[in-house]
Protein backbone atom coordinates (compact mmCIF):
# COMPACT_ATOMS: atom_id res chain seq x y z
CA UNK A 1 0.00 0.00 0.00
CA UNK A 2 2.63 2.44 0.68
CA UNK A 3 4.59 1.64 -2.58
CA UNK A 4 0.72 2.66 -3.94
CA UNK A 5 0.88 5.98 -2.41
CA UNK A 6 4.54 6.57 -2.84
CA UNK A 7 3.45 5.53 -7.14
CA UNK A 8 0.64 8.65 -6.77
CA UNK A 9 2.84 10.83 -5.38
CA UNK A 10 5.29 10.11 -7.82
CA UNK A 11 2.66 10.37 -10.82
CA UNK A 12 0.96 13.72 -9.29
CA UNK A 13 4.37 15.63 -9.05
CA UNK A 14 4.90 14.46 -12.72
CA UNK A 15 1.77 15.75 -14.02
CA UNK A 16 2.10 19.22 -11.88
CA UNK A 17 5.37 19.30 -13.72
CA UNK A 18 4.27 18.28 -17.14
CA UNK A 19 1.37 21.46 -16.40
CA UNK A 20 3.53 23.98 -15.32
CA UNK A 21 5.93 22.78 -18.56
CA UNK A 22 2.47 23.61 -21.03
CA UNK A 23 1.92 26.44 -18.90
CA UNK A 24 5.11 28.26 -19.27
CA UNK A 25 5.06 26.92 -23.28
CA UNK A 26 1.73 28.98 -23.31
CA UNK A 27 3.10 31.74 -22.05
CA UNK A 28 6.30 32.63 -23.66
CA UNK A 29 4.27 31.20 -27.57
CA UNK A 30 1.41 33.81 -26.85
CA UNK A 31 2.88 36.82 -25.46
CA UNK A 32 2.67 38.27 -28.63
CA UNK A 33 -0.67 38.23 -28.42
CA UNK A 34 -1.10 40.41 -25.43
CA UNK A 35 0.30 43.18 -27.81
CA UNK A 36 -2.04 42.32 -30.02
CA UNK A 37 -5.13 42.92 -28.06
CA UNK A 38 -4.20 45.81 -26.33
CA UNK A 39 -3.20 47.48 -30.05
CA UNK A 40 -6.69 46.52 -30.72
CA UNK A 41 -8.38 48.13 -27.72
CA UNK A 42 -5.73 51.39 -27.91
CA UNK A 43 -8.35 53.12 -30.86
CA UNK A 44 -10.94 53.60 -28.07
CA UNK A 45 -7.95 54.98 -25.41
CA UNK A 46 -7.90 58.94 -24.60
CA UNK A 47 -3.99 59.36 -24.71
CA UNK A 48 -3.36 59.98 -20.84
CA UNK A 49 -3.99 55.76 -20.62
CA UNK A 50 -0.76 53.81 -20.20
CA UNK A 51 -0.56 50.91 -22.62
CA UNK A 52 2.38 49.34 -20.50
CA UNK A 53 -0.04 49.15 -17.71
CA UNK A 54 -2.65 47.47 -19.95
CA UNK A 55 0.27 45.19 -21.10
CA UNK A 56 1.53 44.25 -18.05
CA UNK A 57 -2.34 43.64 -16.61
CA UNK A 58 -2.91 41.56 -19.84
CA UNK A 59 -0.03 39.56 -19.32
CA UNK A 60 -1.74 38.71 -16.28
CA UNK A 61 -5.02 37.63 -17.87
CA UNK A 62 -2.54 35.62 -20.39
CA UNK A 63 -0.85 33.70 -17.43
CA UNK A 64 -4.39 32.97 -15.99
CA UNK A 65 -5.92 31.41 -19.40
CA UNK A 66 -2.72 29.15 -19.26
CA UNK A 67 -3.45 27.96 -15.82
CA UNK A 68 -7.11 27.17 -16.45
CA UNK A 69 -7.36 25.98 -20.39
CA UNK A 70 -8.51 22.79 -20.41
CA UNK A 71 -8.22 20.69 -23.49
CA UNK A 72 -12.22 19.63 -23.57
CA UNK A 73 -13.08 23.57 -23.82
CA UNK A 74 -13.17 22.55 -27.42
CA UNK A 75 -11.67 25.60 -28.28
CA UNK A 76 -8.44 26.75 -29.23
CA UNK A 77 -5.70 28.08 -26.72
CA UNK A 78 -5.37 31.17 -28.93
CA UNK A 79 -9.29 31.78 -28.63
CA UNK A 80 -10.15 31.48 -25.18
CA UNK A 81 -6.19 33.51 -24.31
CA UNK A 82 -7.71 36.30 -26.48
CA UNK A 83 -10.99 36.43 -24.49
CA UNK A 84 -9.01 36.21 -21.02
CA UNK A 85 -6.29 39.02 -21.73
CA UNK A 86 -9.08 41.00 -23.02
CA UNK A 87 -11.30 40.74 -20.36
CA UNK A 88 -8.85 41.69 -17.86
CA UNK A 89 -7.74 44.54 -19.91
CA UNK A 90 -11.37 45.89 -19.97
CA UNK A 91 -11.83 44.63 -15.80
CA UNK A 92 -8.70 47.08 -15.68
CA UNK A 93 -10.18 50.01 -17.45
CA UNK A 94 -13.81 49.90 -15.68
CA UNK A 95 -11.77 50.24 -12.56
CA UNK A 96 -10.25 54.22 -13.66
CA UNK A 97 -13.44 55.72 -13.61
CA UNK A 98 -12.35 57.55 -16.43
CA UNK A 99 -15.56 59.00 -17.71
CA UNK A 100 -18.48 60.74 -15.66
CA UNK A 101 -22.00 59.19 -15.80
CA UNK A 102 -22.98 61.89 -18.43
CA UNK A 103 -21.71 60.34 -21.32
CA UNK A 104 -24.82 58.38 -22.27
CA UNK A 105 -26.52 62.09 -22.34
CA UNK A 106 -23.94 63.86 -24.27
CA UNK A 107 -24.01 60.36 -26.91
CA UNK A 108 -28.10 61.55 -27.53
CA UNK A 109 -26.90 65.31 -27.64
CA UNK A 110 -24.29 64.61 -30.47
CA UNK A 111 -27.36 62.06 -31.96
CA UNK A 112 -29.69 64.36 -32.44
CA UNK A 113 -27.33 67.24 -33.61
CA UNK A 114 -26.29 65.27 -36.22
CA UNK A 115 -29.86 64.31 -37.50
CA UNK A 116 -30.72 68.16 -37.12
CA UNK A 117 -28.26 69.16 -39.04
CA UNK A 118 -28.35 66.07 -41.97
CA UNK A 119 -31.77 66.89 -42.60
CA UNK A 120 -31.36 71.08 -43.00
CA UNK A 121 -27.86 70.17 -44.63
CA UNK A 122 -29.26 67.26 -46.87
CA UNK A 123 -25.88 65.59 -46.55
CA UNK A 124 -23.45 64.64 -43.55
CA UNK A 125 -22.54 66.97 -41.65
CA UNK A 126 -18.97 67.70 -41.04
CA UNK A 127 -17.61 66.83 -37.38
CA UNK A 128 -16.73 71.06 -37.35
CA UNK A 129 -20.43 72.06 -38.28
CA UNK A 130 -21.68 69.35 -35.22
CA UNK A 131 -19.14 71.05 -32.67
CA UNK A 132 -20.56 74.97 -33.50
CA UNK A 133 -24.41 73.94 -33.75
CA UNK A 134 -23.29 72.16 -30.19
CA UNK A 135 -21.96 75.88 -28.79
CA UNK A 136 -18.42 73.85 -27.66
CA UNK A 137 -14.60 73.45 -29.63
CA UNK A 138 -14.15 71.13 -32.07
CA UNK A 139 -11.46 69.78 -29.36
CA UNK A 140 -14.23 68.99 -26.82
CA UNK A 141 -16.52 67.13 -29.33
CA UNK A 142 -13.30 64.88 -30.01
CA UNK A 143 -13.41 64.37 -26.02
CA UNK A 144 -16.34 63.75 -25.96
CA UNK A 145 -16.35 61.48 -28.96
CA UNK A 146 -13.51 59.09 -26.85
CA UNK A 147 -15.78 59.14 -23.62
CA UNK A 148 -18.67 57.78 -25.66
CA UNK A 149 -16.81 54.91 -27.91
CA UNK A 150 -14.95 53.56 -24.70
CA UNK A 151 -18.47 53.77 -22.55
CA UNK A 152 -19.67 51.66 -25.49
CA UNK A 153 -17.09 49.26 -25.96
CA UNK A 154 -17.04 48.16 -21.78
CA UNK A 155 -20.96 48.20 -21.70
CA UNK A 156 -20.48 45.60 -24.74
CA UNK A 157 -18.34 43.75 -22.57
CA UNK A 158 -20.51 43.49 -20.09
CA UNK A 159 -23.19 42.22 -21.74
CA UNK A 160 -21.07 39.44 -23.61
CA UNK A 161 -19.48 38.52 -19.61
CA UNK A 162 -22.90 38.58 -17.77
CA UNK A 163 -22.62 42.10 -16.38
CA UNK A 164 -20.48 40.59 -13.51
CA UNK A 165 -17.20 42.10 -13.72
CA UNK A 166 -15.81 38.85 -14.41
CA UNK A 167 -13.86 37.37 -17.38
CA UNK A 168 -14.20 34.08 -16.51
CA UNK A 169 -17.16 33.69 -18.93
CA UNK A 170 -16.52 32.60 -22.17
CA UNK A 171 -16.94 35.63 -24.71
CA UNK A 172 -16.38 32.72 -27.67
CA UNK A 173 -19.14 30.42 -26.28
CA UNK A 174 -21.40 33.88 -25.45
CA UNK A 175 -21.52 35.60 -28.77
CA UNK A 176 -22.58 32.05 -30.68
CA UNK A 177 -25.83 33.03 -32.74
CA UNK A 178 -27.94 30.31 -31.60
CA UNK A 179 -30.81 32.06 -33.72
CA UNK A 180 -29.37 31.79 -36.81
CA UNK A 181 -31.89 29.27 -38.45
CA UNK A 182 -34.41 31.37 -37.94
CA UNK A 183 -35.06 33.16 -41.06
CA UNK A 184 -37.18 35.85 -39.66
CA UNK A 185 -33.82 36.75 -37.47
CA UNK A 186 -31.95 36.03 -40.51
CA UNK A 187 -33.66 38.86 -42.21
CA UNK A 188 -33.61 40.86 -39.19
CA UNK A 189 -29.90 40.36 -39.71
CA UNK A 190 -29.56 41.14 -43.49
CA UNK A 191 -31.64 44.43 -42.96
CA UNK A 192 -29.10 45.71 -40.27
CA UNK A 193 -25.81 44.32 -42.24
CA UNK A 194 -27.65 47.05 -44.97
CA UNK A 195 -28.02 49.70 -42.80
CA UNK A 196 -24.59 49.48 -41.69
CA UNK A 197 -23.15 48.92 -45.16
CA UNK A 198 -24.92 52.08 -46.39
CA UNK A 199 -23.81 54.04 -43.22
CA UNK A 200 -19.71 53.10 -43.87
CA UNK A 201 -20.40 53.94 -47.57
CA UNK A 202 -21.47 57.52 -46.61
CA UNK A 203 -18.13 58.22 -44.55
CA UNK A 204 -15.66 60.60 -45.61
CA UNK A 205 -12.91 58.62 -47.81
CA UNK A 206 -10.22 58.61 -44.91
CA UNK A 207 -12.84 57.88 -42.40
CA UNK A 208 -13.89 54.48 -44.22
CA UNK A 209 -10.69 53.66 -44.85
CA UNK A 210 -9.80 53.69 -41.20
CA UNK A 211 -13.34 51.57 -40.26
CA UNK A 212 -12.23 49.26 -43.47
CA UNK A 213 -8.28 48.96 -42.24
CA UNK A 214 -9.16 48.52 -38.46
CA UNK A 215 -12.35 46.64 -38.24
CA UNK A 216 -11.85 44.32 -41.67
CA UNK A 217 -8.00 44.15 -42.06
CA UNK A 218 -7.77 43.85 -38.29
CA UNK A 219 -5.12 46.48 -38.41
CA UNK A 220 -3.33 48.12 -35.00
CA UNK A 221 -3.84 52.07 -35.21
CA UNK A 222 0.13 52.37 -35.96
CA UNK A 223 -0.52 50.39 -38.65
CA UNK A 224 -2.99 52.08 -39.97
CA UNK A 225 -1.33 55.44 -38.89
CA UNK A 226 1.53 54.35 -41.22
CA UNK A 227 -0.60 53.04 -44.38
CA UNK A 228 -2.14 56.23 -43.98
CA UNK A 229 0.84 58.62 -43.45
CA UNK A 230 -0.81 60.08 -40.79
CA UNK A 231 -0.19 60.50 -37.00
CA UNK A 232 -2.02 58.07 -34.77
CA UNK A 233 -3.68 60.43 -32.92
CA UNK A 234 -5.14 61.15 -35.86
CA UNK A 235 -6.37 57.82 -36.84
CA UNK A 236 -7.73 57.55 -33.34
CA UNK A 237 -9.77 61.39 -34.30
CA UNK A 238 -11.05 59.76 -37.62
CA UNK A 239 -12.04 56.13 -35.91
CA UNK A 240 -14.52 58.26 -33.27
CA UNK A 241 -15.54 60.86 -35.43
CA UNK A 242 -16.37 57.68 -37.97
CA UNK A 243 -18.23 55.72 -35.33
CA UNK A 244 -20.75 58.86 -34.38
CA UNK A 245 -21.57 58.97 -37.75
CA UNK A 246 -22.38 55.58 -37.98
CA UNK A 247 -24.30 55.49 -34.91
CA UNK A 248 -26.55 58.34 -35.76
CA UNK A 249 -27.27 56.95 -39.21
CA UNK A 250 -27.92 53.23 -37.62
CA UNK A 251 -29.48 54.95 -34.14
CA UNK A 252 -32.26 56.18 -36.62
Amino acid sequence: MQAYIEQKKIAQGDHKAANREKRDTYIIKYLPLVKHVVGKIAIFLPSYIDQEDLIDVGILGLIEASERFREDMNVSFKTYAFYRIRGSVLDYLRLQDWAPRSVREKENVIKKTYNCLEQQLARTPLPEEIAEAMGIHGDELDKMLIEINLHSLLYFDDINFGNNGNSEVNAYETLKDNKSSDPLNNLELAEEQNMLESAIASLNPKERLVIVLYYYEDMLLKEIAEVMNSSVSRVSQLHHRALMSIRAKMGK
